[in-house]
């Protein structure tokens, strides 16, 4: 059996109900959004841009656990999102505490196959889990994939530069 692997948008400290008065997340993040690196992947054809959250990039760690926390839907484009990057495929976990926007969150193996695609709620402590073993996940606005027709066992292009640490 799998271990889980519990993740965010995920852990932090209270306060989330802060970023939704206005204004950016940035004050409320440890890692602000245009700090991190970024690339773009692929479903179909359908381009996202993303923000990198590595799990082996040494110069930010606990990116992970922060995930999308305390960013508002006006900061994230209907083609943006989050992908989160593992250095090992299996069983993943992921809950909203401090995350106040709605998310979908697709799961993929280490060939890019979509196993798991969830609607997450804000500021929920529910786990959502890739049921299988996962590599990536990859979070956008909640209803995105449903609108873009995307579903379990379609491809999640990953661009090599995603997969090695940037500076």
């Amino acid at each position: 059996m799998a271990a889980l692997t519990f993740l965010p948008g995920c852990f932090g400290s209270p306060g989330g109900a802060n970023a939704q008065a206005g204004g950016s997340s940035d004050a409320l993040r440890r890692y602000p959004l245009g700090t991190l690196p970024t690339s773009t992947v692929t479903i179909d054809d359908h381009v996202f841009r993303v923000w990198l959250a590595q799990e082996f990039d040494p110069n930010r760690p606990g990116v992970q656990e922060e995930g999308l926390m305390y960013v508002r839907p006006d900061e994230i484009a209907d083609d943006q999102g989050m992908l989160f990057v593992f250095s090992d495929e299996r069983v993943r976990g992921f809950w909203m505490r401090n995350t106040i926007t709605p998310l979908d969150i697709a799961f993929a193996r280490f060939d890019g196959t979509i196993v798991k695609i969830w609607q997450m709620p804000a500021l929920t402590w529910q786990t959502f889990s890739s049921v299988e073993p996962a590599l990536f996940a990859l979070e956008v606005k909640q209803g995105t994939f449903a609108r873009l027709g995307v579903q379990e066992g379609d491809r999640l292009v990953v661009p090599e530069q995603a997969l090695v640490p940037v500076p």
